[in-house]
């Protein structure tokens, strides 16, 4: 039995996962163009899948990698996981696959926020910053609640460095950044070019639809 694309199987819990767990085959194998794993909790259940029992129950997993990776970076878990998948996996990367393609070129392009884009960013940007200096214990340190404050802060200004659109719905100024991709696109599209255009955020790819 061979499963295409495995990364579907990655949640433990959902429907597809049990029921793939539920087909019998002699022989088991897992093909995935996507990385094995984002995070430890996702090595799970494609492991479980080929070797029921392999990695023990998933209570046990999480207790003993899943949290001391994810939480506390014990290298030591980390090394003893490595070496308990390596024998089972098989990486081939594209220089070994597919010689003929050229290597990939990265350009990184820079863009000013507009105005009104800039004033929704600063505001935000300030009643975080007020936040996390009132949140900031006395010895320097940040607090648990405080990282998740600051990383969800983080978020919400990557999202109003794109549009603020996507955080607020009202917002009727304009983007700096859609403007520039728009211009970019079409002078690629004018030369002939065909565009994917990819975003970590889907509603972003909705205004820009």
């Amino acid at each position: 039995m061979v499963l295409d694309e495995s990364q579907a199987i990655k949640n433990p819990n959902s429907k597809v996962t049990k029921a793939a767990g539920l087909l019998k085959a002699t022989n088991r194998l897992c093909l995935s163009g996507t990385p094995l794993q984002n995070n430890t909790f996702d090595i799970y259940a494609q492991m479980n899948f080929l070797n029921p029992g392999l990695l023990g129950s998933y209570h046990y997993f999480e207790k003993n990698y899943i949290k001391p990776i994810e939480k506390k970076a014990n290298e030591k878990q980390a090394k003893e996981l490595r070496n308990l998948l390596n024998p089972l996996i098989l990486r081939r990367t594209k220089s070994q696959v597919a010689k003929e393609l050229p290597p990939k070129l990265e350009k990184i392009h820079y863009c000013e926020m507009s105005e009104s884009q800039s004033e929704a960013y600063k505001k935000v940007l300030n009643k975080y910053r007020n936040e996390f200096l009132l949140g900031v214990t006395n010895d320097n340190k940040v607090s648990g609640s405080n990282k998740l404050r600051i990383l969800n802060g983080l978020t919400h200004l990557r999202q109003l460095a794109l549009n603020p659109m996507l955080k607020n719905g009202s917002y009727e100024g304009d983007s700096g950044k859609d403007d520039e991709i728009i211009r970019m696109l079409k002078r690629a599209i004018e030369g002939g070019h065909k565009i994917l255009l990819f975003s970590q955020f889907v509603s972003y790819l909705k205004v820009m639809e």
